[in-house]
């Protein structure tokens, strides 16, 4: 039997299985994502993790086990519950071309930002552009405001998506596949400017990436998935330094362990 919804946490993914074919991609998954902090969820390619993510926006459905969010079991609410649900998330999806990072490539990066905050809220332009310019900046993109996406690389596509996820002040914020494209010193700096974000809004990020650079500045909460399978969660702290023989070699990047070039 699921076990009962946790005040404490923004979301939960109990015994969560899920097969495309025969495969099986989510092996009974255990996740918790604690309310008003920031969870990293690590592993390496093909692990699992956007396929979690796609569970907890909505976008699949369980074969078995639950998903909460904000306490309600996505496989029992309507359509217009979900709809309703997602108005307090933010997402910025993993993709290819043309729907990188979920941009839309007919509008410019201005425009980008500029229409989720326009569908969220009714707000005077002034007030559109001045969220959307300071978000843009907050992602070292102002000056990049004319251009359209596919003048863009694939990092700063990335950073325009986060500059969208972040402006909207959602109480769920969720960016798959983090450090895709982002050189070291600029998803360093990402990592402060999400920290900020977070700390002056209290909303609750999970965040996906491979980097462990990343994952030691940004995480309160940590989680590690291979196989399909959650292998570790907790505080960060106690998952980033444990000596489980996998976790380790995952976050030391090590050659010798479980994880071999054929499992990636």
């Amino acid at each position: 039997m699921p076990m009962d919804s946790h005040p404490s946490y923004a979301i939960e993914l109990v015994d969560v299985s899920k097969r495309f074919g025969p495969e099986r991609v989510l092996d009974r998954v255990n996740l918790t994502v604690p309310t008003g902090e920031i969870t990293v969820l690590l592993g390496p390619s093909g692990a699992g993790k956007t396929v979690t993510i796609s569970h907890i926006v909505g976008l699949l459905q369980p074969d078995r086990g639950v998903v909460r969010v904000e306490g309600r079991d996505l496989a029992r609410i309507s359509d217009a519950e979900l709809f309703e649900l997602r108005q307090g998330m933010s997402v910025v999806l993993q993709g290819t071309l043309p729907f990188t990072c979920g941009l839309f490539f007919s509008l410019n990066v201005y425009e980008n930002v500029a229409f989720a905050l326009r569908q969220r809220n009714r707000w005077p332009e002034e007030r559109v552009r001045a969220v959307t310019m300071t978000n843009l900046g907050m992602v070292g993109l102002a000056d990049r405001a004319n251009d359209m996406p596919d003048q863009l690389s694939a990092g700063m596509c990335k950073r325009v998506a986060i500059a969208r996820a972040l402006a909207l002040h959602a109480r769920i914020v969720i960016i798959d596949d983090f450090d895709s494209g982002i050189d070291g010193v600029r998803l360093s700096l990402l990592c402060e400017v999400i920290a900020e974000v977070q700390g002056e809004t209290g909303a609750t990020f999970l965040v996906s990436t491979h980097n462990m650079r990343a994952a030691r500045n940004l995480a309160d909460h940590a989680a590690v998935i291979h196989a399909g399978r959650i292998v570790s969660n907790g505080a960060a702290g106690e998952v980033l330094d444990s000596t489980e023989p996998l976790v380790h070699q995952l976050v030391s990047g090590a050659t010798a362990g479980p994880i071999q070039l054929r499992d990636v």
